[in-house]
């Protein structure tokens, strides 16, 4: 937000050089202590960040992301926040300044079924499915269930990628060079959501995934 100058201050594109026309002082290190563990947020119709607009998770933080429409109504106007051993409602209602005041913003939701890889996490119709440390979990508008228990040995390996297949309405997770169980590098597992069904596949070499609609 730095008004127009005749001359380039700072950064130059033409030649892309940094610091043109500024000039610094004694200067220091300062060393900030890593908070994977905090979620944040601003005010509304603003873009700076409250130093009391925080609360803290007792894990760092994988993924956030909003509460898809086929969960039930108490999800309405809420976050989903993923850490590895827990799922979390952030619940936006009231003021923004009273959210790290109140005990009822931030409710751990479940235990156990966290998300472990966090490429893992696909939206696939109406259900979510990610790999956590106890298996394959599908969560629908009937509730979260493990879908891999007893059926599939699906490795646990934090560096799983996953995505969805919308032709075939598949769920596809797979595991790439360099996960610990080696028998599993370039192996995927496929889950056909119609038919509760489960099939392993190898041969895919897969770096990255999108999917058009």
């Amino acid at each position: 937000f730095m008004p127009e100058f005749d001359n380039m201050i700072g950064y130059k594109y033409s030649d892309a050089s940094y610091n043109n026309k500024i000039t610094f002082d004694v200067t220091r290190e300062i060393e900030l202590k890593e908070r994977k563990n905090m979620i944040k947020w601003s005010n509304i119709n603003s873009n700076s960040f409250p130093d009391l607009n925080f609360k803290q998770l007792r894990e760092p933080i994988k993924k956030i992301m909003g509460a898809p429409s086929f969960l039930q109504f108490q999800y309405r106007n809420t976050f989903i926040i993923f850490t590895r051993n827990s799922i979390n409602r952030f619940v936006l209602e009231g003021q923004a300044s009273g959210w790290s005041g109140s005990a009822s913003s931030l409710i751990e939701e479940k235990k156990q079924y966290g998300l472990l890889a966090g490429k893992s996490l696909v939206m696939a119709g109406n259900a979510l499915f990610w790999l956590s440390e106890v298996g394959v979990i599908m969560w629908n508008k009937e509730g979260m269930n493990i879908i891999s228990k007893n059926i599939i040995d699906v490795p646990i390996d934090e560096n799983a990628i996953a995505f969805y297949s919308p032709l075939n309405n598949q769920y596809i997770l797979h595991y790439n060079d360099g996960v610990e169980n080696e028998e599993s590098n370039g192996v995927s597992y496929v889950y056909h959501i119609e038919r509760n069904a489960w099939t392993k596949y190898t041969g895919l070499d897969i770096s990255s995934v999108s999917t058009l609609t």
